[in-house]
């Protein structure tokens, strides 16, 4: 009896977080229907009332991904007290949590065999591009080498979510270090023109 008061709470989103709280961790393998259904303490009929499949799940766990990015990154570009330089390398320390690397593999990997998931992904790393882009030209670097800039650091990142593993992890200083040294006389606010 407990058991289906308990599932009639449950929402998809509930499903959702959980199978994102697996990836964190227990990894991108933990995902799988009987796993959830034990973590949550229901049966698979409350799954199955949400959720065609793994595929669907997956699918809207890459979309609460999204949002959740999305937030963050829309209370990131309302930080106006933060020079845009700033902005950048939070923006890079955000992306390069343990948990947020765990997740964005663990999605990047499912986007491969799922269209949906990879519109999905396509759509974060849009919404990324658009903040590096936005603050870069608050440098008032030229929209080319700001749209240049941006592909090239937003390229960077997911390289990095990718082989992050072998590779040593920038501190903050570092961060901001590199990235100044890729803006036109240091980041300062010198325009630099489209031409070139």
């Amino acid at each position: 009896m407990a058991q289906s008061r308990r599932t009639s709470r449950l929402s998809a989103t509930d499903w959702v977080d959980a199978a994102l709280d697996l990836i964190a961790t227990e990894g991108m393998s933990a995902v799988k229907i009987a796993r959830l259904c034990s973590r949550l303490e229901v049966t698979k009929g409350s799954f199955y009332w949400h959720f065609q499949d793994i595929d669907a799940l997956w699918e809207a766990m890459a979309e609460r991904w999204r949002e959740t990015n999305g937030s963050r990154l829309a209370e990131l570009h309302e930080l106006s007290n933060l020079p845009p330089q700033g902005r950048l390398v939070e923006l890079a320390t955000m992306l390069m949590s343990d948990r947020n690397l765990t997740v964005e593999t663990a999605i990047r990997d499912w986007a491969r065999t799922n269209e949906k998931v990879a519109q999905t992904v396509r759509m974060i790393d849009g919404e990324v591009f658009n903040v590096v882009h936005d603050s870069l030209r608050e440098l008032e670097i030229g929209d080319t080498r700001a749209r240049l800039l941006a592909g090239l650091l937003v390229y960077a990142g997911i390289g990095f979510i990718h082989g992050h593993e072998g590779l040593p992890v920038p501190t903050p200083e570092e961060l901001r270090a590199a990235i100044t040294g890729l803006l036109p006389d240091g980041g300062s606010s010198a325009a630099a023109d489209d031409a070139g």
